[in-house]
Formats: C-alpha cells, structure tokens, sequence
C-alpha cells in the first residue's frame, strides 16, 4: 500500500457536500494513523472564549473524538469567502505559516484529507493567493467532490481540465449523492460515464444518500498511488 501524504478535497460547486465527504475520508484514514486539516476556516464561533472551527467540530463530533484545534490553521469570524473574511477580522494570512502547519503534521500521521474552502479560484488572499495556489504550496494530489445531478458533467470536466492545465494531479473523484431521490440507475449513470470517457479519470467512488462510511478496501485501492506514480 503506497499512499500520498496528502490528499486535498475540493469541490465542483458550493453544497456539494465536501465537509461530509472529507469527514468520511478522515473515518477511512484515522484507521491507518491519518489526520484531517483544514487550512482556513471562515465562519467560525466563539465557545468558552476561543474560536472553533464548524467544520473540525462536525468532524470531530461524527468520528465521537474530542475538538482538535491543531486541526486549523486561521479562523475567520465571516461567514465569506477566506480573503474577506481575513480582511473583516484583519487578519494578515502567510501562507508560510500554512506549509509549516502542513509539514508538522506530515511528520506525525501516515497521511493527511486536507480540506480547502470551496472551489478553486477562491481567493485566499486578495489579488495574490488562491486556493490552487495553497494546493500546490503543499504539493497535493486532488480529490474532487461532485454531486450527480443535472449541470456536472460541465462542472467536473471544467474543474478537472483547469486542474490538469495548472500541472495539478486529480487522485480520483467522489460523486455525492446528496439528495435521497437520485435514481442512478438513469442519467446519473451516463453522467459518470460521460465524465470517465472525457477526463479520462476511472478512479472513483459514488457516496450514496447518508452513507456513513466508506468501504475500507475500497477507501484504500481509491486512495492509492497508481504504479507509475510511486
């Protein structure tokens, strides 16, 4: 088993469902000494006078392990995009301070689901740094989330070739089943096949409607490095 250090969720939409699917990744690799890291968090609250990230909680509270605030590295009060959110709360982000994070925890877990906030072009800081840009800052292969309704073959292949044009690795992609009537057994089918045919990406899982975990073995073949990237 050969697996990246890191891997780095992102969507193909606001809703998608990231959070849910990062924290089900997490489930799969806490079980081979892996960690979860979400870099910057915007909406964030006060509890017992000290900031919390809603999205380390929901993790922490689904996997019934105790809040890790080594788990972020800048919380941001504004529930907005990070690069207004920091100026709101007048926060300068180094981007360095995110890589020194990263590589701590590099040296202690096996491997690492880090969580970006929202889609690629997201500005982390004005006019400078964008989510893509942390991707590649921490050297990452990307696991794409996407939904399987109407409207995500364009979504995917458009995230997926502005991925492969920036020279950044897709590890696989995820199709969540976020709403309980989805029939896979019509267009939904057609969507994943469309999108393999196209991207040329056959590694992937389908998260179904309030799956709770994923398939270990499966989990790990998705995970692993292919043989000519080891």
């Amino acid at each position: 088993m050969k697996l990246s250090k890191g891997y780095f969720v992102i969507g193909t939409d606001t809703g998608i469902g990231k959070t849910y699917v990062s924290t089900l990744l997490f489930k799969g690799v806490s079980k081979i000494g892996g960690t979860y890291y979400k870099p910057v968090q915007s909406g964030a609250f006060e509890m017992f006078g000290k900031l919390i990230s809603p999205d380390v909680e929901f993790m922490c509270e689904f996997n019934k392990i105790p809040y890790n605030s080594e788990m972020t590295t800048y919380l941001l009060k504004p529930e907005v995009s990070p690069h207004l959110a920091a100026e709101i709360d007048e926060v300068e982000i180094d981007p360095e301070k995110i890589k020194n994070d990263w590589l701590e925890l590099k040296e202690r877990y096996s491997t690492i689901i880090v969580e970006g906030a929202g889609g690629l072009y997201v500005p982390i800081i004005r006019n400078r740094f964008y989510m893509y840009d942390l991707i590649k800052l921490l050297e990452t292969p990307v696991i794409l989330v996407s939904s399987n309704r109407v409207g995500t073959i364009n979504h995917t292949m458009m995230t997926i070739n502005c991925l492969k044009n920036m020279g950044i690795k897709v590890q696989g992609i995820i199709f969540n089943k976020i709403e309980k009537n989805f029939d896979r057994t019509g267009y939904e089918n057609d969507n994943i096949k469309v999108i393999q045919d196209m991207s040329g990406i056959k590694n992937m899982m389908i998260l179904d409607f309030e799956q709770e975990s994923f398939d270990q073995e499966e989990l790990i073949r998705f995970l692993e490095l292919r043989e000519e990237e080891k």
